[in-house]
């Protein structure tokens, strides 16, 4: 009977250090997310500032000189890349995908800044 005990106390112990770790690893994910989003330049109005890196459009590759307008689109659109990553990464730490999460993370972090992955 002593020994059932014994087991089943270690079994325990097991179990909740897994959920300490699982717990400490979507903490992980959540804190990193929300200090990036923190660290994203706004204006006085709470625009963002920020802008990513993005493809090379067509129209810069037939040596196309940019419009305001097309610049402004396309930090429009980096941005809104940026930012719909950081949603995914998020909902993924939602489901518990935790290395999923991370990639994601990664992934908005390099859309920024392509240096930071060296």
């Amino acid at each position: 009977m002593k020994r059932n005990i014994r087991r089943l106390g270690a079994s325990g112990i097991a179990i909740v250090s897994m959920l300490h770790v699982a717990t400490a690893s979507a903490a992980l994910c959540a804190g990193q997310i929300e200090e990036f989003r923190g660290s994203l330049p706004h204006d006085r109005n709470g625009e963002p500032t920020f802008v990513g890196t993005a493809r090379q459009s067509i129209a810069a590759q037939l040596e196309h000189q940019p419009t305001r307008e097309s610049v402004e689109r396309a930090r429009r659109e980096s941005q809104a890349q940026i930012l719909a990553v950081l949603a995914q990464a998020e909902a993924l730490d939602l489901e518990g995908k935790r290395r999923e999460c991370s990639d994601a993370f990664s992934k908005a972090r390099l859309m920024l800044d392509p240096s930071s992955g060296r």
